[in-house]
Parts: C-alpha cells; sequence; structure tokens
C-alpha cells in the first residue's frame, strides 16, 4: 500500500513550484497536516491578514504577493485622499474647529463631507475584504505548496519502519520473553 502511495504522488510532481502551475495537481480540501511541511498554514494565514502579500512573498509567491500589496496600498490610498477631503471641509476659526449649538461639527460643504465619508467607509470595507481575500488564499496557496515540497522531498502523511522487537508473554504460570520483528505504519 505504502509503495503505491508513493508511486502515484511521484507521478503528480510538477516540474515548477508555483502556485499557479501546481493547483491543477493538488487540492487544499486534501491537504493533511505533517511535521515536516515547510509552511506553517496558520502562520502564513495571519500575516497575510496582519499585512496582505507578505505570506505569499515569503512563499515565492511574489506575483500574488505584489499584487496584494499593491491593492493594500491602492486602498490606503483612496482612504486617504478622503480623509483628506473630509477634513478640507471642516470649518475653522482661528484655528479652532467650529461647532453648531448642539456641538455638531460645522462643514463648508455638507454634501462633500457626506461622499467623503462614504468613500473612507467604503475604502475601510474593501481593506477588510481584501485581507480576508488575503488570509484564504495565502492558506490555501501554503496547504498546496506543502503536498508539493512532501511529494517533491518524499515526506508523505505518513512513515513506515521495520524494527526487532522483544515483548513479555504470559505462558500460564511465568512470564517469558518473546522476539519477533515489528512493522509500524505511523499517519
Amino acid at each position: 500500500m505504502a509503495l503505491v502511495c508513493i508511486t502515484v504522488s511521484a507521478q503528480r510532481i510538477s516540474g515548477s513550484s508555483s502556485y499557479k502551475d501546481l493547483k491543477d495537481y493538488y487540492s487544499a480540501k486534501n491537504y493533511v497536516k505533517t511535521s515536516s511541511d515547510p509552511y506553517s498554514v496558520f502562520w502564513t494565514g495571519f500575516e497575510s491578514l496582519v499585512t496582505p502579500g507578505v505570506g505569499h512573498l515569503l512563499m515565492k509567491e511574489t506575483g500574488r504577493g505584489w499584487a496584494f500589496i499593491g491593492g493594500e496600498v491602492a486602498i490606503s490610498m483612496v482612504g486617504q485622499i478622503a480623509a483628506n477631503s473630509l477634513m478640507a471641509q471642516v470649518q475653522l476659526k482661528d484655528g479652532e474647529i467650529v461647532k453648531d449649538e448642539n456641538g455638531a461639527i460645522v462643514f463648508a460643504d455638507v454634501n462633500k463631507a457626506k461622499s467623503a465619508v462614504g468613500l473612507m467607509l467604503g475604502a475601510a470595507f474593501l481593506d477588510a475584504a481584501l485581507r480576508v481575500w488575503c488570509c484564504i488564499d495565502g492558506v490555501k496557496v501554503a496547504k498546496v505548496k506543502n503536498q508539493y515540497y512532501r511529494d517533491l522531498y518524499g515526506n508523505h502523511a505518513f512513515n513506515t519502519s521495520v524494527y526487532p522487537s522483544v515483548n513479555m508473554v504470559s505462558d500460564g504460570s511465568k512470564v517469558v520473553p518473546a522476539t519477533g520483528m515489528t512493522f509500524a505504519l505511523n499517519f
């Protein structure tokens, strides 16, 4: 059984380690964590959530990584432009923010201020969506690449070994040693 699994896996190894080429051979749904995995699925997802693109760059997926970083920069720029537009609408008198009788900030053009707030909220939503997408994609890429490296270097989710063993066996009235060979298959 072990030889069949190794033979089938060996036939699936792609010549490239890029996710674009590997996704046709491996499925993230079939991933089983092993101690020999080169990429931590959890930490790759966490890195991608905190700083989009970094997890991909660490896995040598530079195109994907820079695309996520570029998306993050573009969304941040839109949010900053909207914040600057909102601040430009705030009325100042002698360097102080003008407030009405209810304590609300007075804007020079309320419609422009509302548009700026809407744009800021849209940028915040897009930023959150990009981070979640990057996290999910980073986890998926790590799982696929771990399967590839497992096949490439022969580190599979199971391990076999044969070794001599000595067990103590009860012979009715006494205990005697029994020698033999043990075949172990660990999953």
